[in-house]
């Protein structure tokens, strides 16, 4: 898996380069790689690993690696994740996959004359647009969809949004059900409440909090003090790490003052300011074109997701 530099779950403040790291909390081995510019398959080789996640306390080898490089613009072609995964990155994805369907997977021999699934085209943009062959969110342990009817979208959102929600819950067993708003009708195309959310490209999720307001998840909650950010943070990392494939997420909408709590906590971690920038508009102003995550009026109690196109749509 390839991620976008600038992103870090938690803090890489203190890390000496070429000798040994120990995992933090919330920590992946794509995080730690990117701290000191290795590859995941460099230090799954030095440490004779064969998960991403390896468990808090770990003592890992760091091999000797080039200075970490950084995204310059928003603007750099991504590199283009394949199409079709590798069989052992196929057997990764749906064993994380399994940890929100609440069952275990085990691989299974490949059909060579299975017929592919049907794809799904977002035709237009997402605040003028239609979506062909709509993929459903299916209902899966760890979150709630709350309008099913509007749970439509293009077949990468649904699978970005599944594995981001995944990856949380791998990190923070315990975490609550997540609240899933609205994506798209079943053929996109207007919905009440919404400007966008037409293509099959946006989904509106909530946040995750220390201790679960009364309405939620059937309702979205605001971001009051029981927020919780460490998990909170997680999420928001998990969807920035997809900017780096042709499908990946394009941008964040947050309410301002959000932003600000997730920058403070964040920066209280360590860090570095560069990464902060890269995701978080804060502390720019609210009018800036910077960061991935941008304000937007009444997104204070949840996050609106939007993916990009994939190669199929038009």
């Amino acid at each position: 898996m390839r991620l976008w530099p600038a992103l870090l779950v938690l803090s890489v403040a203190g890390i000496a380069r070429g000798e040994r790291h120990v995992v933090q909390r919330g920590e992946t081995l794509e995080h730690i790689a990117l701290a000191h510019g290795c590859s995941v398959d460099a230090l799954e080789r030095a440490n004779h690993l064969d998960t991403t996640l390896p468990k808090a306390g770990t003592s890992l080898v760091i091999p000797a690696c080039s200075l970490r490089t950084r995204a310059q613009t928003r603007t750099v072609k991504p590199r283009v994740r394949q199409a079709t995964p590798t069989s052992d990155d196929d057997d990764k994805a749906k064993a994380a996959l399994a940890v929100i369907d609440g069952a275990t997977w085990t691989a299974e021999t490949r059909d060579t004359d299975e017929e592919p699934a049907g794809e799904s085209t977002s035709i237009g943009v997402p605040w003028r647009g239609k979506l062909r062959g709509g993929r459903k969110l299916e209902a899966g342990d760890g979150y709630i969809v709350r309008r099913p009817s509007r749970a439509f979208g293009a077949s990468h959102v649904v699978d970005h949004l599944r594995r981001s929600i995944a990856e949380v819950r791998a990190l923070y067993p315990d975490v609550h059900t997540l609240a899933i708003g609205d994506i798209s009708a079943e053929h996109g195309g207007k919905i009440s409440a919404h400007h966008s959310h037409q293509s099959g490209l946006d989904v509106d999720v909530g946040f995750y909090f220390k201790r679960v307001p009364d309405t939620y998840p059937e309702k979205f909650a605001a971001a009051t003090a029981q927020l919780d950010l460490e998990a909170t943070w997680a999420l928001v990392n998990a969807f920035a790490r997809t900017t780096n494939v042709e499908d990946g997420v394009s941008i964040i909408f947050l309410d301002y003052a959000v932003q600000k709590r997730l920058y403070d906590y964040a920066h209280s971690r360590g860090t570095p300011d560069e990464d902060l920038a890269a995701l978080l508009q804060y502390p720019r102003g609210k009018d800036t074109q910077v960061g991935l995550i941008r304000h937007w009026p009444n997104h204070a109690d949840h996050l609106h997701v939007r993916f990009k196109s994939s190669a199929g749509s038009r």
